[in-house]
């Protein structure tokens, strides 16, 4: 309601001038809401500094919408989700705004589907004030609907115009879909080669109801070399460099290495990676790299060199088949393993979260089977099945987190496997309160020794105590073991705090070792929960 702006020392006479248009300010607001029998008394008083409006209403019964009656002339099928779910419902109090966007909601359709010449051929708003009820009539033509015209994609100088096209999932001539524009922008964001993406209709190019697109972009840097230093209670410090070529050539290919190196571990990693058939979801990678461990448990040099192509499957998961080659050298104890083995394999892996960085709802599962034949290029045998997932659920104030993990292998002798292939758990991301890969069987010596099978689980509860930090409490139990209805779970149990930092949580465990006399033990890790 917009009130005149007078002085305070004005007449009543004055004043009373404004009272018919507030009035009718009323009448139009209540009637905007249904109710058309509202009656009021409205006037000036004389308040203890200034004059004030005062005002009852007394709204009388609404109007009610008796029926509503929506026909779309042409491809109506199209529509029906839309007019299923208009705000203006049969039943309810008359409000001339939701008549209004359902309107609105039609029309937006429309243009999301290519029908940009939509037009209403009538739509009434039928009062029966005698019964005090309302019907919605309304007749929508869509018209015709528009197709795809041309995709003319800005050149850019470090990829070609042919594989940037790749990425364009509709066809010229099929029927024109806002909803393929934007997951064009996605697709082309998510390549991570573009630092700026615009996809945009040309509506005034249009010919023969055919829309031309224009396709603009940004090439981001093509080299990348990056440092850092970190730590966590598992590996120690740790020193990594790392580079990546973005675009090698014209086709999209890509290059990467990285390398880290800490008192426990020291690893480099190098991947050719080639966007294939559709960029978007598969490629063909080849890698290679080394690795070398040295912990309370084992030492182990690892050298491997593999090919995987990867692609989402029709359910949405990520589809990884893959081929190593791989050489071990390692000693468990007083145990010595010298392996060459050609290891093939599948993996599944999904993750799904309402925040990349925090969530408070999401899950992630991971699934991985391979092996090797001593009568196929290895010197062992085995088959390996691993599986372990995590999930996020809000509960009361805070966040239940539940992890697992479980793996089994079939080998005559699992000693004779390396450790890389051989199980054994503890540390941050395992068992709190067990130092990192200390958990396994015992030979007959009562010295460790690798598992052939590994069950892992815990449940974690976090809630806010500060704005950006949080407290947390968990368990966890798990272990490495040779022998699948004989094992025992060591457990743990502790408190946390984590730090909501902009590159992901911080967090900090001091956890207890139930099964190794309550020995405590700090924990340092960082990045995001799934």
């Amino acid at each position: 309601m917009q009130l005149p702006n007078q002085a305070c020392d004005n007449d009543p006479g004055t004043l009373d001038r404004f009272l018919p248009d507030i009035r009718r300010q009323i009448s139009r607001a209540g009637r905007a809401l249904g109710y058309y029998f509202l009656t009021e008394q409205t006037h000036f008083a004389q308040g203890e500094s200034c004059w004030e409006l005062q005002t009852m209403i007394e709204p009388g019964d609404p109007v009610m919408v008796a029926s509503v009656d929506v026909n779309v002339t042409t491809d109506s099928e199209l529509f029906a989700s839309t007019v299923q779910e208009l705000p203006i419902r049969e039943g309810d109090q008359l409000n001339h705004a939701l008549y209004e966007s359902s309107k609105s909601e039609l029309s937006a359709r429309a243009v999301e589907l290519g029908f940009f010449a939509a037009r209403f051929a009538s739509s009434e708003l039928r009062l029966d004030l005698q019964q005090n009820i309302a019907h919605v009539n309304i007749d929508f033509e869509p018209g015709q609907r528009y197709q795809f015209g041309a995709v003319n994609i800005e050149p850019v100088a470090g990829l070609s115009e042919e594989f940037i096209r790749r990425y364009v999932s509709f066809q010229t001539d099929t029927y024109y879909s806002a909803g393929a524009l934007i997951d064009l922008r996605n697709v082309l964001n998510d390549s991570f080669y573009f630092s700026n993406v615009s996809v945009t209709p040309s509506l005034d190019q249009v010919v023969d109801q055919r829309m031309p697109i224009q396709v603009g972009l940004q090439l981001r840097p093509r080299r990348v070399y990056s440092t850092g230093i970190g730590v966590t209670t598992d590996i120690g410090p740790r020193v990594r460099f790392d580079y990546e070529d973005r675009y090698l050539n014209r086709s999209g290919h890509q290059f990467e290495a990285k390398s880290a190196a800490s008192p426990i571990q020291q690893f480099i990693d190098l991947e050719y990676a080639i966007p294939w058939t559709n960029p978007a979801t598969e490629r063909l990678t080849f890698s290679g790299g080394f690795l070398h461990e040295d912990n309370d448990s084992f030492v182990a040099d690892t050298t491997k060199i593999g090919a995987s192509y990867s692609f989402l499957n029709r359910w949405g998961w990520r589809q990884n088949y893959f081929l190593n080659l791989q050489h071990d050298n390692s000693r468990i104890g007083d145990e010595e393993q010298n392996s060459d083995m050609l290891i093939p394999g599948i993996s599944v892996t999904r993750t799904r979260a309402d925040d990349a960085l925090y969530p408070q709802r999401g899950w992630t599962l991971f699934g991985q089977m391979m092996g090797s034949s001593d009568t196929l290029l290895s010197s062992e045998t085995f088959m390996q099945l691993n599986v372990r997932g995590k999930g996020i659920n809000p509960l009361g104030p805070g966040r239940l987190i539940v992890k697992f993990e479980a793996g089994t292998t079939v080998t005559d002798d699992i000693a004779k496997l390396p450790a890389s292939i051989q199980y054994f758990t503890g540390g941050d991301q395992s068992v709190r309160g067990y130092k990192y890969r200390s958990l396994a069987p015992l030979d007959e010596n009562d010295e460790l020794a690798g598992g052939k099978h590994l069950l892992v689980g815990g449940v974690e509860y976090d809630f806010n105590i500060l704005p950006n930090w949080k407290l947390a409490v968990f368990a966890d139990a798990g272990n490495a073991f040779s022998v699948l209805n004989d094992y025992e779970l060591q457990k743990s149990v502790g408190i946390g705090l984590r730090w909501l930092s902009p590159l992901g949580p911080i967090r900090v465990d001091i956890a207890s070792a139930l099964g190794d006399d309550n020995k405590i033990r700090l924990h340092l890790t960082m990045g995001p929960d799934l």
